[in-house]
């Protein structure tokens, strides 16, 4: 692992940063086209374990959203071999990586649906810039079809996964208008604070804690950003991201 580390920072510092390439991950073969995306995700899937959950099967059905180029996916797949992944993602040059890394990997029970997720069915604008900070935008240079998760929800669920660059409160909003938050038994949320915009993480708060979850706060990238450091400075410009883990409290110990 400490290995891989360091030879992901070492790509990262070295290499030109977009290209399409294949490297090892553990014993994942793995597409990429961006080495700072791909190093960054590293350190936060694999190392720190941002999506790491304790399931009660040996095969938990797992949502999720955003998947990129599928470190998440080969994540989920490491800790539980057995799980049925479906994964969102809309971004055309994410979506044939990640279908390379599930065909070069022999992933089982895994879907992959070419859309985003919001708070409705249809298409949005979306800045697509080769990296996984792709997001839904009204200033976006193209257009993608986007979906409503809760139809998709049609039994219990164990784990969701979202990180889908600041839409996080229409996709909960949207579970919760159709009664699909009681189907879901935890969740990982990675909420943004975008520069010049409105922030929302009462709002979702609030949803969460109407529907019976339990959560915890916690701010991943300390390590590289100095806007999480004190002491603090407020400016329209400040742009965070925070990850919310939650669940249900029926199933708390």
């Amino acid at each position: 692992m400490f290995f891989t580390f360091l030879k992901l920072r070492f790509n990262r510092k070295l290499l030109r940063r977009f290209g399409v390439r294949k490297t090892k991950i553990l014993n994942f073969s793995v597409y990429y086209n961006d080495t700072r995306s791909l190093f960054s995700e590293f350190k936060n899937i694999f190392i720190d374990k941002i999506y790491h959950f304790t399931a009660a099967t040996e095969n938990p059905i797992i949502i999720d959203g955003g998947g990129h180029i599928g470190l998440s996916a080969l994540y989920f797949k490491k800790i539980y071999p057995s799980a049925k992944i479906i994964i969102f993602e809309p971004d055309a040059v994410s979506i044939e990586l990640l279908e390379k890394n599930i065909i070069s990997n022999d992933l089982n029970d895994v879907k992959v649906i070419k859309s985003g997720l919001y708070s409705k069915d249809g298409k949005v604008n979306f800045i697509a810039n080769q990296t996984d900070a792709s997001k839904i935008t009204e200033s976006g240079n193209q257009e993608i079809q986007v979906e409503k998760l809760s139809k998709h929800i049609t039994s219990e669920v164990d784990f969701i996964k979202l990180n889908i660059e600041g839409s996080e409160v229409e996709v909960l909003g949207d579970l919760e208008l159709n009664n699909k938050l009681r189907d879901i038994k935890e969740m990982c949320i990675e909420w943004h604070s975008f520069a010049k915009q409105n922030q929302n993480l009462g709002e979702l708060l609030n949803i969460l804690e109407k529907n019976n979850f339990k959560y915890l706060i916690n701010h991943f990238d300390y390590r590289v950003n100095k806007v999480l450091k004190p002491p603090f400075k407020i400016f329209d410009k400040t742009q965070y991201y925070l990850l919310i883990h939650a669940k249900r409290k029926d199933l708390l110990a």
